[in-house]
Formats: structure tokens, sequence, C-alpha cells
């Protein structure tokens, strides 16, 4: 491994730890500049059901400001994280997360608590690095 490519790997793995951390203190509008302008986001709808996409920063920030907007409370802890290819400018991984949000309901506050799986796609654009795709996969929901 090239000193280029450990350095790469580190800069890789604070981006998806800055995409938590902005997540956890609501700056949506920081979170989509991680993404590149076409950059896509995969979901679930549901445990079981159809994948949908949403693309564009614009996009990203409304469906992001729907999510954590209204919670309480966001949270975020980010597990291992692989690179399962790289190539200097394109990189794909595997990334864990567990991401709890405490909203408001009937007067009490529930927590739900999702364990996800990010199948990502980086690109570097003039030396820095951003998500171009990112699938989540909600492996499991605990709410309380």
């Amino acid at each position: 491994m090239t000193i280029q490519e450990i350095q790469d790997r580190m800069e890789i793995r604070e981006l998806t730890d800055m995409f938590a951390n902005l997540a956890d203190t609501k700056e949506v509008d920081k979170q989509v500049e991680l993404f590149l302008p076409e950059g896509k986001l995969e979901f679930q709808i549901g445990f079981d059901g159809e994948i949908k996409e949403i693309i564009g920063r614009e996009a990203l920030q409304q469906a992001f400001g729907r999510t954590v907007g209204p919670a309480k409370n966001v949270y975020h802890l980010n597990g291992q994280q692989t690179l399962t290819s790289y190539s200097g400018n394109e990189a794909e991984g595997i990334a864990y997360c567990q991401a709890t949000l405490v909203n408001t309901v009937d007067g009490k506050d529930v927590t739900t608590t999702n364990y996800v799986r990010y199948t990502d796609h980086y690109a570097k654009v003039d030396g820095k690095w951003y998500i171009r795709q990112r699938r989540t996969t909600f492996l499991f929901r605990e709410t309380r």
C-alpha cells in the first residue's frame, strides 16, 4: 500500500464520519456537500420495500431535512469500514452505522435505532473525496 493510498483511505474514513457528525448536528446543508452534485442515495422503503433513489444535492437536502429536522435528538455511531476496491480516484466500500433518532410522539419521547450498512461509491475530484452513490440497507430497527 502506498502512502497516497493510506492517505486516501484516511480521507474516505473522515468523509464517512463527517456525514454522521453533520447528521447529528442537523447541518444538512453541509452534509449534502459531501456528495457529488449528481450524487445518489438509495434506500429501501420499509425493510422489504422497493428501492427509492434520491439524486442531486437539492433533493438530498430535502430528504435529510425531513429525516433529522423533526427529531429532538440525533445520534450516529459508525462502526467498521472496509474498502472493497480502490483505484486512486475511485473507491468502493462498506460501512456500518447505528443511527438513533429521538422524536416526540403524543407527548412522549420515542427512540428509534436503525442498524444500517452503507454500500458506498466514492470519487476523488480536484483532490477531494466525495460520495458518488450510497445505498443504505436497514438491517434491524428497535423502537422504545
